[in-house]
């Protein structure tokens, strides 16, 4: 078994792929690198990063990363009642998504009426829920933490939080499909943070009213009225001009519409679209990031995306089979003869399958074995 190894995350490839006014920052990034030292870093498997020296995260495979975003963390103050106390910051350490939401409410602790001089509440008092509180997604961490978005984007790359790190809400979605129950996050940096004055007046989650939520993305919302055949020309024109360099991503919006349209919604156009994209796509950073999509929707609905995988011809339904099964051992920061490891035929047993669903099962089957040879060929 390997050991844990420090390694130096490096993004250079990555700066190219980002809008002009982000490629300073991620060359910056990329020159100085972040030292980590994670065995899941070590093995090749995906990662979240979260470095407070520079109030980024990083989504990485391995030493790469695949994209990195301004973030909002803890900034160090400290709240003092004569019941309790509480310290904002964000603590460093290993965590591991413990689970994740769509556009979920925030249940304000105690904390939050203090710091606005409002009466504190029973517990499960009503005034305490801020529906679509955490933005458009959060992913949990367990100990009180989330990455979560955010509807003040303006104070990203802070420290403005009472420790939960924010995004903005576009790539709150983002990760929100790229990571699974159990991937890995690793906090470095902030040994020297202090709080600053501008710190001190910016804290606030939110001032809006209990019941009053934030606006909902206005490109999702504009996405979601769309009918199925232009989302999926849209798609294929984002994901070229990401790979050629043409524009920032916009491809993930687009994707994560397509995805619960199909899984959700039963949309056999848009689910199996949005897997046949992955055949126009070459080997590299977007491939890598696109298939932790692939693997959400297989997560999100296993017999769906088996229906529609047994649809498609035999190469590339391997194609699609390969691609779910590496990214959900990558997603996973175990060995992979783990046996809590989440093989993706563990969520459906071929037994209770119809005849074209069980060809796709028999394709991650071969998939997962290919992938268990490859490791032992590699000696990993």
């Amino acid at each position: 078994m390997r050991t844990a190894a420090a390694l130096m995350l490096t993004g250079a490839a990555l700066a190219d792929a980002l809008p002009a006014e982000a490629q300073a920052p991620a060359r910056r990034a990329a020159a100085s690198g972040v030292r980590v030292r994670s065995e899941a870093v070590a093995r090749g498997r995906h990662v979240v990063v979260i470095d407070l020296d520079s109030n980024r995260l990083l989504f990485t495979k391995g030493s790469r990363v695949l994209w990195s975003a301004p973030v909002g963390t803890g900034t160090g103050l400290r709240l003092e009642t004569d019941r309790d106390a509480w310290n904002f910051h964000t603590p460093n350490g290993t965590f591991h998504v413990t689970y994740k939401a769509r556009e979920p409410d925030w249940i304000a602790p105690d904390w939050y009426f203090l710091e606005h001089d409002l009466p504190v509440p029973p517990e499960n008092s009503p005034k305490r829920r801020f529906p679509r509180g955490l933005g458009a997604a959060a992913v949990y961490l367990g100990h009180g933490l989330a990455i979560h978005g955010t509807d003040k984007p303006e104070l990203l790359g802070q420290r403005v939080s009472h420790g939960c790190i924010r995004l903005s809400d576009a790539d709150a979605l983002r990760l929100y499909h790229n990571v699974q129950v159990g991937t890995e996050i690793v906090v470095v940096g902030g040994a020297n943070v202090e709080a600053t004055p501008a710190a001190r007046r910016r804290t606030s989650t939110s001032t809006r009213p209990a019941g009053t939520p934030p606006p909902r993305d206005p490109v999702v919302v504009s996405l979601e009225r769309e009918e199925t055949g232009a989302l999926l020309e849209r798609l294929e024109a984002e994901l070229f001009s990401t790979a050629f360099g043409g524009s920032g991503p916009g491809w993930p919006r687009v994707a994560s519409v397509l995805l619960f349209r199909g899984v959700k919604d039963g949309d056999d156009e848009a689910l199996g679209g949005l897997f046949a994209s992955l055949d126009e796509i070459g080997p590299g950073t977007l491939r890598d990031e696109y298939a932790t999509f692939l693997s959400d929707a297989f997560v999100q609905g296993p017999l769906r995306a088996l229906a529609v995988l047994g649809r498609m011809d035999r190469s590339l339904r391997s194609t699609v089979a390969g691609a779910i099964v590496a990214s959900t051992v990558g997603l996973y920061p175990g060995t992979t003869d783990d046996p809590r490891l989440p093989w993706p035929t563990k969520r459906a047993p071929r037994t209770v399958l119809d005849p074209r669903s069980q060809r796709a099962w028999d394709a991650l089957h071969v998939s997962e074995q290919e992938y268990r040879d490859s490791r032992v060929a590699a000696g990993r």
